[in-house]
């Protein structure tokens, strides 16, 4: 059976990128040392993107992915949002830019 979609406007809103993986850490019962060890990222560098100060790069967050059994797709996906997010917050033009996004999703579909 297909998955219903769920209309945007009845969707609660997705933690940011760091609140996430802060408790997807946390859920697992993990050190922030443990997961940093795991996946060859710096201590701090894991505290800073947990924080919401700095962002994983792409290897790091597939490397994130591999190590929670997460789809690399959707770690990714959620970095590039924060990354969009951080960028157009506070734009007199961001709320546009995202409803542009939002109204063009087969431009991502190539």
């Amino acid at each position: 059976m297909a998955k219903k979609e769920i209309p945007l406007y009845k969707q609660k809103p997705k933690p940011r990128f760091g609140v996430w993986l802060r408790e997807l850490r946390q859920e697992n019962g993990l050190a922030l040392r443990e997961v940093a060890a795991a996946v060859g990222m710096d201590q701090a560098h894991l505290s800073k993107a947990e924080l919401g100060q700095r962002l994983p790069t792409e290897e790091q967050v597939k490397a994130l992915a591999v190590f929670f059994k997460i789809k690399p797709e959707e770690m990714e996906a959620r970095r590039l949002a924060e990354k969009l997010i951080r960028e157009l917050e506070g734009s007199p033009a961001g709320l546009a830019a995202f409803n542009i996004l939002r109204e063009e999703p087969r431009i991502f579909n190539s």
